[in-house]
């Protein structure tokens, strides 16, 4: 099918299966999965810009979906993503300016330096992740044995298991007490200063309308490492925020001619779906089996970026970028699965 706006020929079903894959990593890590959608949109030779204003325009139906379903299970702080939502806005009008500034120099300029930055941001991100939950499976797993050598039953291997996380930079930043001071119990947050929230939010903005992402890939562990909120209820949270920053990074990036519509309308077909079965997934995995596939996304998404911007291998970098988000949305399938069956079966 051919795409005017794109000015590419792109197979249906290749869309509507990265819309599928996008939907089901979005409901289960809390994202838009901008950065899964602009990389494989990219991979395919459709233009930097393009892709970003495309990857934001799908990934607001598929958060809607998510977040009705994230909220019927808890797990939406509306108090701390109204503090998130405007911050983001202002962020994302200033990365989409830039993008502008951006555009001006050529589109090679463009594909360069946002070439860059995503390497930069999703490689440090996974090199985080993956440590940590690391780190924190290790604590977990020294907890049971100590709870089985006292006779203690180990907790199961479900969302119900309290959140650990290993590398907690949260407390410093709590002691920050700039006012207005704001709490949150759901966050299990007893006060941390508004202007935080904000700026963080602010800064995943900013990246949001210049790489074409939510700012989920950076906001989920924002919330989780410097608010402190457990994994499940940031990836609710996140997704919520997704809709209003979405919908504006969309809305300003269509009237810059970066959205192509029925590119973004056929991946939607799959990603309404997806997005059901990675929400109802989260229900049966613990905050640090989310991050760690979400690190070891991230190190495929980077990888692929590698392949197509600097070492000029278009084919293996769409091979790359398309095979993560099938087996993580297969990984994550068969938790929601496996999760089913054993809440199901007779103890």
């Amino acid at each position: 099918m051919f795409f005017p706006v794109a000015e590419v020929s792109i197979a249906v079903w290749y869309l509507v299966g990265i819309g599928f894959a996008v939907g089901v990593c979005g409901g289960f890590w809390g994202m838009g999965g901008g950065w899964i959608t602009t990389p494989a949109l990219y991979a395919l030779g459709i233009p930097m810009n393009i892709a970003v204003g495309t990857g934001l325009a799908q990934m607001v139906g598929q958060s809607v979906v998510a977040t009705i379903w994230h909220s019927r299970f808890g797990n939406v702080s509306f108090r701390v993503a109204a503090i998130m939502i405007p911050g983001t806005i202002l962020g994302v009008e200033i990365g989409a300016r830039i993008m502008e500034h951006l555009k001006a120099a050529g589109q090679a300029h463009v594909d360069e330096v946002i070439s860059i930055l995503y390497v930069i941001l999703l490689s440090a991100l996974a090199i985080y992740i993956v440590l940590e939950s690391v780190q924190s499976q290790r604590s977990l797993r020294r907890e049971r044995q100590l709870m089985a050598q006292d006779g203690a039953k180990p907790p199961a291997q479900s969302a119900d298991v309290p959140d650990h996380v290993s590398f907690d930079l949260a407390r410093r930043l709590q002691y920050l007490r700039i006012p207005p001071m704001v709490s949150c119990p759901l966050l299990r947050v007893e006060s941390i200063s508004f202007w935080v929230v904000f700026v963080a939010a602010a800064l995943t903005g900013i990246l949001a309308g210049l790489l074409g992402v939510g700012g989920g890939f950076l906001r989920v562990p924002m919330l989780v490492y410097l608010i402190g909120c457990p994994t499940h209820v940031a990836v609710g949270t996140d997704l919520f925020a997704i809709i209003i920053s979405g919908s504006y990074g969309s809305f300003t990036h269509a009237l810059k001619g970066n959205v192509d519509l029925m590119i973004a309308l056929v991946m939607l077909l799959g990603a309404l779906f997806g997005a059901q079965i990675g929400s109802f997934a989260t229900r049966y995995v613990q905050g640090v089996q989310l991050r760690a596939l979400f690190g070891a996304a991230l190190m495929a998404a980077t990888a692929s970026l590698i392949f197509k911007s600097f070492l000029n291998m278009p084919q293996l970098a769409a091979v790359l970028i398309i095979g993560m988000a099938a087996l993580m949305a297969a990984i994550i399938i068969g938790l929601l699965i496996r999760g089913v069956i054993r809440s199901t079966s007779p103890s």
